[in-house]
């Protein structure tokens, strides 16, 4: 009930609608997500599940984009972290004459920051980080989650993505091999897929046979993709996720690049500096629509029509703990419904036995 009578806060009649929301979740038909189920009809009413952004390649950029995950955590929030603008170990900082210690030691300080920001208590931190696989500090982004080596190196309690383009794939299968680049020396390749992309990694390849690009190094694309198959199978991450599928079959292609998805890799939102992209979720529970051997199909399209208003209500109540969410949750009003209860329904279905 407090789930529903917080969902129906805006409603012009919130007394019927909060009436309608809790019969279709006390029947166990829809469920909320998470954060709506946490925070609902409460002071502070984070009620979106993942949040996504992309860091830049400053410090200002880099630890503000940590507040941002401690604050988005606080309220239950879920966090996918594009680290590919990060310039890589060894490239060159202008401001101090020194050298970058790349990636990897500001990836400890996000796994920490989810350990002890761990959703109000109610639940471990989640944050998941992407980089793209022609980062050059993608070899050692690949061991985070191995349990030997050096401990300030390794990130136990936070999960790891790669992001793949396709000319990896098709370099592997042509037993060629593959330069890792620093984005500080190849920073347009981050907002780049397709064809773009593979003229423009070419190029910067070119580049670099002509010594016109220093810091690079050149492996087989057979063993990079070995060592992530390795290090997946020995430990679950990182992930492999699919950079130009993404973003060529994106239906906001013309709002910005997709970077990376979420922690559980479903959502595939653009974001940039000024957006940091939400999902708002919930699931149908199928295998509760079906009676008597059938799928109801008018018990079925009710319970869609109101969780979709449910998802639309959410992004309107939500408190959002940071700007570049709100802004960019109100632009695009992204929801995401799903099902859960498959299998059950197959079975009510007899369409598989047990």
């Amino acid at each position: 009930m407090r789930v529903a009578m917080g969902l129906a806060l805006r409603e012009d009649d919130p007394n019927a609608r909060a009436i309608e929301f809790y019969n279709l979740l006390s029947s166990f038909d829809y469920i909320a997500s998470t954060p709506t189920l946490f925070n609902s009809g409460t002071r502070h009413s984070q009620l979106s599940s993942c949040y996504l952004t992309t860091v830049g390649d400053d410090l200002e950029d880099i630890y503000g984009a940590i507040r941002d995950n401690a604050m988005l955590s606080k309220w239950a929030g879920g966090l996918g972290n594009d680290w590919t603008p990060v310039r890589a170990l060894g490239s060159h900082i202008k401001g101090t004459n020194g050298q970058s210690q790349g990636v990897v030691p500001f990836l400890k300080v996000v796994n920490d920051t989810a350990v002890a920001v761990n959703q109000g208590g109610k639940r471990k931190g989640a944050v998941c980080a992407y980089l793209e696989s022609w980062h050059l500090d993608i070899e050692e982004f690949l061991e985070l989650r191995k349990n030997t080596g050096d401990e300030r190196r390794r990130t136990h309690d936070m999960n790891t993505a790669t992001w793949v383009p396709d000319l990896l794939i098709e370099r592997m299968r042509e037993d060629r091999d593959w330069t890792l680049f620093s984005p500080s020396d190849a920073p347009d390749l981050h907002d780049l897929y397709g064809n773009a992309f593979r003229e423009r990694y070419e190029h910067y390849e070119a580049l670099a046979e002509q010594g016109k690009i220093k810091l690079f190094k050149k492996i087989p694309a057979k063993q990079l993709w070995r060592k992530m198959l390795t290090v997946l199978f020995e430990t679950g991450h990182p992930w492999i996720t699919f950079k130009d599928p993404c973003n060529l079959r994106s239906p906001q292609q013309h709002r910005g690049v997709v970077h990376s998805s979420n922690l559980c890799t479903e959502i595939t939102l653009n974001t940039s500096a000024d957006e940091i992209a939400v999902c708002n979720l919930g699931s149908v529970n199928l295998a509760a629509h079906i009676a008597n051997g059938e799928l109801d199909v008018q018990r079925l399209e009710q319970t869609v029509n109101t969780a979709v208003r449910m998802l639309d209500n959410v992004i309107d109540i939500n408190y959002y703990s940071v700007p570049q969410a709100e802004r960019s949750n109100m632009k695009h009003r992204p929801v995401g419904l799903g099902i859960m209860g498959f299998q059950d329904a197959l079975y009510k279905l007899s369409l598989i036995h047990i």
